[in-house]
């Protein structure tokens, strides 16, 4: 009773669907069955009820969607692929499988990626707006701009792909369900004649028979149509997935190439001001100060030579000494005239004093007057064991007693007119103290020695250029010129502690016979005379440089910055304690036919020095040193209090 009264409503509502013109089309999937219990209803029209109801929840299209709204349904078309896999689960007790509903997911991850490119773009371009402020240079401002373009470039293409991902995934799920719901509309017009026909023919049996083939195909349909949502969010999660870790990679590999560039600009700029600055200060700028009594403008950190420049304009003279720069530790006591300058009386005239040892009041006056109304530049310079007077970079007056200046430890002010004297009738500007020598109490960052500078200079024998101090890594730089070759080993550099029974070859360089193919030497614990012969030989009457590196446990030859020759045989090199001897040229062999210049001695380890109840600091290993068994690494001097690192 139970299926003929199931069979009777299916009749009545099959009838009254093919009377009426309506039709409706499903995108929804199966509906749960607990929206169903307590009906008596056949499952095909309540299918079609559930059709129904299911394209008025779908009356608007994802396909035609508005950027502004991705978010919002993103998460109704999510919601809907999880309903359809929820629907398809109840009917078909747990044989269907449900897509993936990710789309909240990616969208969240978007928002994420979208939130961090504005926010870096927007603080580039803040930064980039306050690049004058904190004194970048030109390239960096002009290399920042390029960043920021290439970052909102990227942000573009980046949310437009997957704005347009997003689009084409909706236009599929669209199409699927379109055509889900067209094969289900099919099959149900199929079945329906067949069963009416059946039905008015009283043939139950076969009714019910009819029923449950199109229960079974429709299940099948349902659970084809969920394979495919599934499969083709999969994909969809998959390729965003891939795309974002792809573009996260090239934006992270354009960082760092900004962010090395960047830091390369800037030590561009701090050398460039270096050698703007070399370590002095200018203590009035451009304006032209008009000279008074006790006018202090700053303080500097003297050195044992230096050079102070100031343009000067004078529009007057005066009766008595007047005052125009001076440089002291103190107005008590202090030490004074480091340097000074005065006017002659009514004269033009500079009378300038800069203390040395011995006379604190030496100095030099030159003999010519400086114009009126006109700016001269005046540069005093103390070095070399001289005092250089120029005006308007012309050498006007020279005394050679200063080889021991006066060189005060505490800072130095700096008076454009003393308390003592009248002021000069004149204006000053570009007053610069620049430092020519090392600087009492500051720090000594003496990382090598230059033995000769630009000048070529021609191997002799016995030719001592310098000392040095010797250290475990060192590196030691020269050009070289051949213009012939010699019979017998010829000496172009050798270094040694002395002459008689010393440590000799840390490193010499050689000539071999009738060649130009250096032979070079460096000792090192256990054979005095080991090293690297290049095969390469030098080209006559061209210059090359020659580098020879040891460190690392290595010993490696460089002829203008390439990998000539190497030898790992220097764990343990020859570093003595005593002060190193250079020569051009040595006592023992004859000249090399070749020019030298630029010959650097640089140190890349721990300087070796003489030690008197002293015990500091001892590296073991350099690099990274696979741990062996019973491996031995050297020994250390043992104290009360200790500190170990690695």
């Amino acid at each position: 009773m139970r299926v003929l009264a199931l069979l009777c409503v299916a009749g009545a509502a099959w009838g009254s669907q093919a009377t009426s013109n309506t039709t409706s089309v499903s995108t929804s999937g199966y509906e749960d069955g607990d929206d169903t219990k307590g009906e008596t209803a056949s499952p095909v029209a309540d299918d079609e009820v559930q059709d129904e109801d299911g394209n008025q929840g779908e009356s608007a299209a994802p396909v035609a969607d508005d950027e502004a709204h991705d978010d919002d349904e993103d998460r109704e078309s999510a919601a809907r692929a999880g309903d359809d896999g929820e629907q398809d689960d109840d009917e078909d007790d747990g044989e269907s499988v449900t897509p993936v509903a990710d789309d909240d997911i990616t969208d969240d991850e978007d928002d994420k990626d979208e939130s961090m490119v504005q926010s870096e773009t927007t603080a580039g371009s803040e930064s980039g707006s306050r690049a004058a402020v904190t004194g970048w240079s030109r390239a960096m401002r002009v290399h920042r701009a390029r960043h920021v373009r290439w970052m909102r470039k990227w942000s573009r293409r980046y949310t437009a792909w997957f704005r347009r991902s997003t689009r084409t995934y909706r236009a599929r799920q669209a199409a699927a369900r379109r055509s889900y719901a067209t094969a289900k509309r099919n099959l149900r017009r199929s079945y329906r004649g067949r069963v009416l026909r059946q039905w008015r023919a009283g043939r139950v049996n076969k009714v019910v028979q009819l029923v449950r083939e199109y229960i079974g195909k429709l299940r099948v349909l349902r659970i084809r149509h969920a394979r495919a949502l599934r499969a083709m969010a999969l994909r969809y999660v998959r390729s965003r997935r891939q795309y974002r870790a792809a573009q996260l990679r090239r934006r992270s590999a354009h960082i760092r190439r900004y962010r090395r560039r960047m830091a390369q600009l800037k030590r561009l700029r701090r050398r460039r001001w270096s050698r703007r600055r070399r370590g002095g200060r200018r203590v009035v700028k451009h304006k032209l100060v008009p000279v008074r009594r006790n006018r202090l403008i700053g303080t500097v950190r003297a050195s044992k030579g230096y050079q102070v420049s100031f343009n000067i304009k004078p529009f007057g003279t005066r009766p008595g000494w007047s005052n125009v720069l001076h440089f002291m530790t103190s107005t008590r006591g202090g030490t004074r005239r480091i340097p000074a300058v005065w006017f002659y009386s009514r004269s033009t005239r500079l009378h300038i004093r800069a203390g040395r040892r011995g006379n604190h009041n030496d100095g030099c006056d030159p003999k010519k007057r400086l114009p009126k109304h006109k700016t001269t530049k005046v540069t005093i310079r103390v070095a070399h064991g001289r005092l250089d007077v120029f005006f308007n970079r012309k050498l006007v007056c020279r005394s050679r007693n200063y080889r021991h200046p006066t060189t005060p430890k505490k800072r130095v002010k700096v008076y454009v007119g003393d308390p003592w004297h009248r002021a000069a009738p004149a204006r000053v500007s570009r007053v610069f103290y620049k430092h020519l020598g090392p600087v009492p109490g500051g720090a000594r960052r003496r990382s090598g020695t230059k033995m000769i500078k630009h000048k070529l200079v021609p191997v002799r024998r016995n030719r001592f250029i310098g000392t040095i101090r010797a250290s475990k890594g060192y590196q030691v730089s020269f050009k070289i010129r051949p213009h012939g070759t010699r019979p017998g080993r010829s000496n172009v550099l050798h270094f040694m502690t002395s002459t008689r029974g010393g440590i000799r070859r840390i490193p010499a360089v050689w000539f071999y016979s009738r060649s130009t193919r250096l032979h070079i030497r460096a000792g090192r614990r256990g054979n005095h005379n080991d090293g690297c012969d290049p095969k390469q030989r030098l080209p006559k009457h061209k210059t090359t440089k020659v580098t020879i590196r040891v460190a690392h446990g290595r010993l490696d030859v460089f002829f203008n910055r390439k990998l000539v020759c190497r030898s790992r045989n220097y764990r343990h090199p020859t570093t003595p304690k005593k002060r190193v001897k250079v020569y051009v040229g040595d006592p023992w062999h004859r000249a090399a036919p070749a020019r030298v210049s630029r010959v650097f001695y640089k140190h890349l380890g721990p300087v070796m020095r003489r030690t008197r109840g002293r015990v500091g600091p001892r590296k073991m290993l350099g690099g990274m040193v696979r741990v062996r068994r019973n491996r031995f690494v050297g020994t250390v001097r043992a104290t009360k209090s200790y500190q170990v690192s690695f």
